[in-house]
């Protein structure tokens, strides 16, 4: 029967923590070494005095392992010092009761325990999204787990060391604990997903697991607070605060601080989405095939708005560019390059599959020149247009981060929610995702 696998409340078995093999026996070679437990059962009692007094006084012989759990200070020698080291751990297991937020390891994988002060506690499984309430109660070494089914298991406790305590139930494996906190781990809501961090480190996050780059890491969310394990043992535990849906810090406790931007890159049919929002700049091209015919619908529908209440302002927008095919932007680009040269141009024009106009979801307003940066239009413009959806794509002072130079008549469709949040950032597009705006060719 196993004792930390809580499942939900509907499907509980015949007990609290459903019946499995937490660890085989070929693993139990890795687990730390319980001293004290003399027979090996990863329970410390009276038949553990019984040998090693019987041994002690000549009545009996250990074996290796015996002998191994038998000396309680790891001195290489079996004494009476031994035996009060072992009454001292009976005792401290009966009058010591776990506190705080544990992870257990298991064949099966890993969970997370709170026993809270009073009683309480919730379990996790390191794959779930959510928490399962049980109870707690501890009698001598004897910890009674309930579960919300008024279902119950007892289980052994014998503390290895201050950090952490083996449980044993019965006809059961023993679990290992591993003190990690001394606070509920609680489900952050940012703590999902793919990010990217400004030190340079690339995340995968899913609650209570992730990885950063290749190495496998543990996330244990605290409310306020966040924990990465790493494999080595190891781990960091900062103060959590969140800009917005796509961005969170990390104020870890030697006092540096790591901003991570939640990146999630993904290609279907030739086209590039971050966090699903499609993408056409000088890194990310959109295939030659791609070819939607004019504006899309979600685009007209939105300026109709736009356009309806700058002309309530005393406004007049109009589209002087919108939908671009791939073909026509080639055109362009190649006139561009042979007046200006390859180089000016890059800075205002895109070159084919690269151009934002191919996607149907931006457009040139009124005029596209300078000339249209000095006009009421374009304060109007870059001041109101992202309540209807709409950014500014090329502002001013960012040309080296979008590749082009300050467009104020450039708008791009991103939809309410989202252009509410880039424009209150303050960030471009590339800057608010991550991502960089440089041909590679």
């Amino acid at each position: 029967m196993k004792l930390i696998q809580i499942a939900a409340a509907a499907v509980m078995t015949t007990a609290l923590l459903p019946a499995a093999a937490v660890q085989t026996h070929a693993a139990e070679a890795e687990m730390p070494l319980l001293r004290a437990d003399v027979n090996g059962d990863y329970v410390i009692n009276t038949q553990d005095m019984v040998l090693l007094s019987r041994y002690l006084l000549g009545g009996g012989e250990l074996t290796a392992e015996q002998a191994e759990r038998a000396d309680c200070d790891g001195d290489g020698t079996i004494d009476t010092f031994d035996l009060i080291l072992l009454r001292k751990s009976y005792v401290r297991n009966a009058i010591e009761d776990p506190q705080g937020t544990y992870i257990c390891e298991s064949s099966e994988g890993t969970r997370y325990v709170w026993f809270g002060e009073r009683g309480e506690g919730s379990y996790a499984d390191i794959t779930a999204d959510d928490s399962v309430p049980f109870t707690h109660s501890k009698w001598g070494d004897e910890i009674e787990l309930h579960s919300s089914a008024e279902e119950s298991i007892s289980a052994k406790i014998s503390w290895l060391d201050g950090e952490r305590f083996y449980l044993k139930s019965s006809g059961a494996e023993p679990e290992l604990f591993t003190h990690k906190s001394d606070v509920p781990f609680d489900k952050g809501p940012y703590l999902i997903g793919e990010y990217v961090s400004d030190k340079g480190r690339s995340y995968t996050l899913n609650w209570l697991s992730g990885s950063c780059g290749s190495e496998d890491i543990k996330v244990l969310p605290m409310k306020t607070r966040a924990q990465f394990i790493y494999s080595d043992g190891t781990y960091k535990t900062g103060g959590f605060s969140r800009m917005d849906k796509f961005h969170f810090t990390l104020e870890w406790e030697d006092g540096t601080v790591e901003n991570f931007t939640r990146r999630e890159i993904t290609v279907k049919d030739g086209i590039t989405y971050v966090n699903g929002v499609l993408i056409a700049n000088k890194t990310y091209a959109l295939p030659s095939t791609y070819a939607p015919g004019g504006l899309l619908p979600e685009f007209n529908t939105a300026f109709a708005k736009m356009q309806a209440a700058a002309k309530q302002d005393g406004m007049s927008l109009s589209i002087c560019s919108g939908y671009r095919s791939y073909s026509y932007q080639a055109q362009l680009y190649n006139n561009y390059v042979a007046r200006d040269g390859k180089t000016k141009a890059d800075t205002y024009s895109a070159r084919p599959g690269h151009s934002e106009h191919q996607s149907g979801l931006a457009a040139d307003i009124n005029y596209a020149g300078d000339w249209f940066n000095t006009t009421p239009e374009a304060k109007w413009l870059a001041e109101n247009c992202y309540k209807y959806g709409f950014i500014i794509r090329y502002p001013k002072g960012k040309d080296d981060i979008t590749g082009y130079k300050y467009e104020g008549w450039h708008i791009r469709y991103l939809g309410d929610e989202l252009a509410g949040l880039v424009h209150d950032s303050g960030l471009t597009l590339e800057e608010y995702f991550s991502i960089d705006s440089k041909y590679s060719y």
